[in-house]
């Protein structure tokens, strides 16, 4: 009996030793303070790649082992809201065209405007035009589109429209009804803020590889960065052509389940689409966490391929808040095995000054490279196998034991 006891505690035993371990991520760097009191930790691109958008696996220890709180520093707040400008508008039935016409009276420069459209199912091709005169109109933006003309939470959407910067007296925007029924335009504005600027920092362990695919009429720009840094923005420097509008999407690839060789991945989509434009300056954001590889897939319809010069990644720089003394040494920690601190600094309002001291960070060391994300897919594998294993082998002993009691 005393066998068989043994023996149905086993497979139990075989369970849990057969439970994937997932490898912590962990990474720390040392901390040192240039005055008293509070100051400004910049959490290194390092630590970003392994944290991702996960703040609540940070820490920071005095040099005996003590947690310092700390408060992540609020980002600052461009407050933006439409202000609209007064306009003529004029419908051309000679030519099916709709024209609205803005008198800039104080001639300053302007590069774009807000369009404010009844909700449509059309698409709508427009052009811009600029005068000092009325008499004479020169080219500015020619066979532009507006598309995804709806929002699903109210009745209108507002489209923005942009073109190099110009400053004319007077600018004509002319949509094109000839192949497409008339939309209607409630408003033209402008999007003006509270001059608060977006400080973004250069991503530094990144590159990109661009396929053309002429079949497809594609074009697959293939991003490779540091396990899961964030990426933010990203900026496009195009050679050619001029003047481009081209609909874009992101995606990364997965293991397809039972693939051979010759194909064995799968598009995922991650449903983020970017419409890329000449007239925008060339900066785009991105909502997504991607991991180490992901793609961005240009839709070329019937145009030549973008000949890119460079793409340029930005992240949003986050800074931690807490109490140093320049006299101690501190070390800013990331563990994945640690849950979100609860401080009382993010409790209350430090009401700090705007130019706090800034923190130095050095000597960040990676103890363990991050492989939980990666290999979740395989240890769920494990996982179930092993329970398959325990639960036969817990009915072949427990098999026995019921026929050695029947005895």
């Amino acid at each position: 009996m005393k066998s068989y006891k043994s023996l149905l505690f086993a497979p139990l035993f075989t369970l849990v030793f057969c439970l994937p371990t997932a490898k912590a991520q962990q990474i720390q760097a040392k901390v040192t303070a240039t005055e008293n009191g509070y100051s400004s930790i910049l959490i290194p691109q390092e630590f970003r790649a392994r944290v991702g958008n996960d703040l609540g696996i940070l820490r920071l220890k005095d040099a005996k082992g003590n947690e310092v709180p700390f408060v992540v520093k609020p980002q600052e707040v461009d407050t933006s809201f439409f202000s609209p400008l007064s306009y003529e508008r004029k419908k051309n039935t000679s030519d099916s065209t709709e024209v609205f016409l803005i008198d800039h009276k104080d001639r300053k420069k302007n590069s774009g405007y807000i369009l404010q459209v009844a909700n449509s199912e059309n698409n709508k091709k427009y052009r811009i035009e600029g005068s000092d005169d009325m008499q004479s109109w020169f080219g500015i933006v020619n066979n532009a589109l507006l598309t995804n003309l709806k929002d699903d939470n109210q009745t209108f959407t507002s489209k923005p429209i942009h073109f190099p910067p110009v400053d004319y007296r007077y600018i004509r925007i002319v949509l094109d009804d000839k192949n497409s029924p008339p939309i209607k335009i409630l408003n033209i504005g402008e999007i003006k803020n509270n001059g608060a600027t977006l400080k973004l920092e250069k991503v530094k362990e990144i590159s990109y590889q661009q396929t053309n695919n002429r079949d497809n009429k594609t074009t697959t720009i293939a991003v490779t960065k540091d396990l899961w840094t964030p990426i933010d923005y990203f900026q496009v420097y195009a050679r050619s052509p001029k003047q481009y509008y081209r609909t874009a999407h992101t995606y990364i690839e997965q293991q397809k389940t039972g693939a051979t060789k010759n194909n064995s991945r799968q598009k995922y989509s991650v449903n983020e689409y970017i419409q890329l434009q000449s007239n925008t300056g060339g900066m785009y954001a991105l909502q997504e966490l991607y991991p180490n590889t992901f793609f961005i897939e240009v839709e070329n319809e019937d145009n030549p391929p973008l000949e890119i010069d460079s793409i340029v990644f930005y992240q949003t720089p986050i800074h931690l808040i807490a109490d140093l003394d320049i006299k101690q040494e501190y070390s800013l920690q990331a563990d994945s095995n640690w849950n979100t601190p609860s401080y009382d600094l993010s409790k209350i309002d430090l009401n700090l000054p705007p130019n706090i001291p800034v923190a130095k960070v050095s000597d960040i060391q990676a103890h363990k490279s991050d492989t939980t994300r990666e290999e979740k897919g395989y240890g769920n594998w494990i996982l179930i196998g092993c329970s398959i294993l325990g639960i036969l082998l817990v009915f072949y002993f427990g098999k026995g034991l019921l026929k050695d009691l029947n005895k």
